[in-house]
């Protein structure tokens, strides 16, 4: 017993000699042209997932990241905590963690960049590669209950290097794809597996165009190397018009995966090949535009890439979360948007979305249509009314149908009092194995602010989905509908820190941000999120 005290304890030490010297970096004085920077993330947390027993649940985590930089060197790294009272060896317990998750350096002048330890990167659009990080999103696992920053990384090096009108970008380390927590990592499960090796090649050309290539070898431990490669190419238009107005940014990129030398041709006519295509052109004009995109991904599943979905990004919250998956093991689709400046206090924002299951995958059907229309004084921020109108539906998701609407009015006042309220309602039919299963939401949202204090709002959703609604311990509903209230807190205090807190019913279910989808889970109880940023 002594012994498997002293292996458990182990990582503690380490793990508690890590946070001494980041936070002794941090208040230690930085040498001459020296700077240290960081921003510290904490997240207490009083309750438990809606309908879940006990209530008194207690959880917290913490993030510090620190960075040190001098004359063009960079020295960072990333600590980060998670604690929860349940008591569970199959749940709580399993989440416990205090590790330092990343640490990096880097390098930079004029010409060249080089960075060793985690990093984030891209290869052309993001068919072979991308790596991103989530600002301020927190993954919380609802298996384990274990919370960690949404970074999927690679641990490695990477080489950037610029002269002139040429660029190359070249990678290599083991990737991380944000599925497996620092907790899970602690008890002997790897959070990096594959070995990417990748590079990129990039000349710039007149009328702002670029042109380049890109190659990746993955190597999964046990499995065999895979390697692919892509062309990409860009140009504007109409850029000998642009002191007319006049813009037409046209971009496209081809992927395959190459196993011979007839398989780097686009043109090979074997449709077993891994293979995607996307392009993109956008038509500009005195505040006018017209976008269009289309994509066509075929076996492009591959956990360290990260296609462009075609899909807009909504800020309401009802259509946030109703976001489509992109299913890049077999999709095809085409995205059109137009922004028009009608009037001087009246303007127009159309979106038509579709996808499609290729025959190599489950078949169906993603299909969306949404107009929003914006009412403001021209040359004024006093006030602004939004409304908007969504139809769709979503076989992948078994969303036969849907259709939604809201209204959002915006009032500026003296002395930076701002305040906001929106209303939205959606009905949506369900595909169930018993026949069609309607239900509807409702979504009110009131907050007021004053610049450089803080706000204050108050969130209300009903719905009649049956996935929302309580239930017995055979599953069925034992009320007709759900409702969620909360009231959120937000105080900037300083220039440096500010406080979130929530307290009330948080409704759980999908976000999007920046293109990427996640679960929130739902929470009955109180959080605080404070957030630091020094110097």
């Amino acid at each position: 017993m002594t012994r498997a005290a002293t292996h458990s304890d182990a990582p503690r030490s380490r793990a508690r000699l890590a946070t001494l010297a980041l936070l002794a970096a941090a208040l230690a004085p930085p040498p001459a042209r020296g700077q240290v920077t960081g921003d510290l993330l904490l997240i207490p947390q009083y309750g438990e997932r809606v309908y879940r027993t006990p209530g008194d649940l207690t959880r917290f985590y913490g993030r510090l990241d620190l960075a040190w930089a001098q004359d063009g060197f960079t020295l960072g790294g990333r600590f980060e905590s998670d604690r929860t009272s349940d008591n569970d060896p199959l749940g709580g317990r399993l989440a416990h963690y205090d590790r330092l998750t990343q640490r990096w350096a880097a390098w930079n002048d004029a010409r060249l960049h080089v960075r060793v330890g985690q990093l984030h990167t891209i290869l052309g659009h993001g068919l072979l590669h991308r790596s991103y990080e989530l600002p301020g999103v927190v993954y919380d696992e609802p298996g384990s209950q274990t919370r960690y920053a949404a970074s999927r990384d690679v641990d490695g090096a990477l080489l950037e290097w610029r002269a002139g009108p040429f660029a190359w970008r070249s990678f290599s380390g083991r990737f991380n794809d944000a599925t497996i927590s620092p907790a899970a990592e602690a008890r002997g499960a790897p959070r990096y597996g594959s070995v990417l090796t990748g590079g990129q090649a990039e000349v710039r050309l007149p009328w702002n165009g670029r042109l380049g290539a890109t190659a990746l070898r993955s190597a999964p431990g046990g499995g065999p190397r895979r390697t692919f490669a892509s062309a990409f190419a860009g140009v504007d238009a109409l850029a000998p018009w642009a002191e007319h107005g006049w813009s037409l940014p046209i971009a496209v990129e081809s992927a395959r995966e190459a196993g011979h030398l007839a398989d780097w041709s686009p043109f090979s006519g074997d449709a077993s090949v891994t293979h995607a295509l996307y392009g993109s052109a956008v038509l500009l004009w005195n505040g006018w535009s017209l976008a269009a995109e289309w994509k066509d991904y075929d076996r492009m599943r591959l956990g360290f890439n990260d296609p462009p979905p075609l899909v807009r990004e909504h800020s309401w919250a009802l259509l946030n979360r109703n976001t489509h998956l992109l299913n890049a093991e077999s999709e095809e689709g085409v995205q059109w948007e137009l922004s028009a400046p009608l009037l001087s206090w009246l303007s127009l924002v159309a979106n038509w979305s579709r996808a499609d299951g290729a025959p190599n995958a489950a078949r169906f059907r993603y299909e969306e249509r949404f107009a929003e229309l914006r009412v403001a004084p021209p040359a004024s921020d006093a006030w602004e009314l939004r409304a908007y109108a969504d139809r769709g539906f979503d076989t992948q998701d078994f969303i036969g149908d849907r259709h939604a609407a809201g209204v959002s009015l915006a009032g500026r006042g003296p002395h930076g009092l701002a305040g906001e309220l929106d209303l939205e309602r959606q009905r949506v039919v369900r595909a169930t194995a018993f026949g069609p299963e309607p239900f509807e939401d409702l979504a009110v949202t009131l907050g007021v602010s004053r610049s450089g204090w803080g706000s204050a709002g108050l969130t209300l959703t009903r719905t009649t989905d049956v996935l929302d609604r309580p239930s017995d311990l055979f599953g069925n509903p034992t009320a007709p509908s759900a409702t969620f209230a909360g009231v959120t807190l937000a105080a900037d205090l300083g220039a440096r820190h500010r406080a979130e807190l929530f307290a009330g019913r948080r409704r759980g279910g999908r976000a999007c941000v920046s293109g990427t989808c996640y679960d929130v889970p739902s929470l009955e109880g109180a959080e605080l999120r404070w957030t630091s940023r020094f110097p």
